[in-house]
């Protein structure tokens, strides 16, 4: 399988896209093209597990773990101190762990929150202009490791700009027309002009509106919602999906409640935070 070196050749969705189809295990690299001064150029990495994505590290801005129940309420203040002056002594434990162990959240809320926090840094590399692109199939790393359920197709590939849609005319503005030798060439018509929207900003503006139209869909909502209407859609799914309220079920369900949870969750932030 062979990919494009530059994202800016194709789009994330169609990278990931390939690697879904073929089932891939290891780690896409997207190593941007600046770099500060002295310093490398940002890389991010999307781990891979059978074509699922399982884990994302980027420096683009995601909540903590901790911060992220807090902001939903499921998290006290006064145990997001604690777990803050564990981790600043040097606890090794991931945050989730410590907040399992300590019995401060529980663990089926943990795994619903850090697919939320995984499902918002990928929405955060789509927004990537451009990027050196490289992969290297590899085991399974710690990150897809740890008990979080990999992203679903419909997160990271349902919906998302593709290069299909963002040049809806590539491989057919370059195809030599039948010549006429009898006929007289036809006056050139005159090009409207082109829209300042058609560059890489254009791009980053459908992604931008392409994710608050899932997010909408997702909690169950008309585009263009109010805030008012999105906090009390998401309240009232948060009640009937939290894993707290079907800890006795079968892990199926749990299962899949806690990533409906997540959806909307994700959702939510998309649209509010």
């Amino acid at each position: 399988m062979i990919l494009p070196s530059r994202l800016s050749a194709t789009t994330l969705g169609d990278l990931l896209g390939r690697l879904h189809r073929q089932r891939t295990t290891g780690i896409l690299e997207l190593a941007e093209l600046w770099a500060p001064p002295g310093g490398a150029p940002p890389t991010h990495r999307v781990h891979l597990f059978c074509g699922l994505v399982s884990g994302v590290e980027t420096a683009l801005p995601a909540p903590p773990l901790g911060e992220l129940l807090r902001r939903e309420g499921f998290l006290p203040d006064a145990a997001l101190r604690v777990l803050l002056r564990r981790l600043g002594n040097g606890d090794p434990r991931r945050s989730g762990e410590i907040l399992v162990a300590e019995r401060m959240a529980d663990a089926d809320l943990v795994e619903a929150a850090l697919r939320v926090q995984l499902r918002i840094k990928l929405d955060a590399l789509f927004g990537l202009e451009d990027a050196a692109v490289t992969f290297r199939t590899a085991r399974p790393s710690k990150v897809a490791a740890r008990r979080v359920l990999p992203l679903e197709p419909r997160d990271f590939l349902h919906g998302r700009p593709r290069s299909r849609d963002l040049c809806p005319d590539s491989g057919v503005r370059d195809r030599p027309s039948p010549e006429r030798p009898s006929a007289a060439p036809p006056p050139r018509r005159k090009e409207p002009p082109r829209a300042a929207s058609s560059g890489p900003a254009a791009g980053r503006t459908r992604v931008v509106d392409d994710a608050k139209r899932r997010a909408f869909e997702k909690l169950g909502l008309p585009l263009g919602a109010g805030e008012v209407e999105v906090r009390r859609a998401f309240r009232r799914l948060a009640v009937e999906l939290h894993p707290d309220r079907h800890v006795t079920a079968p892990a199926e369900v749990r299962d899949r409640k806690a990533a409906r949870f997540a959806e909307v969750s994700a959702a939510y932030h998309v649209l509010v935070a």
